[in-house]
């Protein structure tokens, strides 16, 4: 009887994941922001990065 209440616990847990997993993904893909805007943030945020290093870099 223990047994079968820790399978379905597990099996239950897994399964629990695995739907929010996949709701996830889909809200992901159904998201308004265009691939381009995040992309042109990542780039500007590395920009950013990459010159405050040289800016330490200059101060040593």
């Amino acid at each position: 009887m223990t047994q079968n209440i820790w399978l379905f616990v597990v099996g239950g847990g897994a399964l629990a994941l695995l739907l929010v997993y996949i709701f996830v993904i889909k809200s992901n893909k159904d998201s308004d922001v265009p691939i381009e805007r995040t992309e042109k943030a990542t780039h500007d945020l590395y920009e950013a990065e990459h010159e405050a290093a040289e800016k330490r870099e200059g101060e040593i």
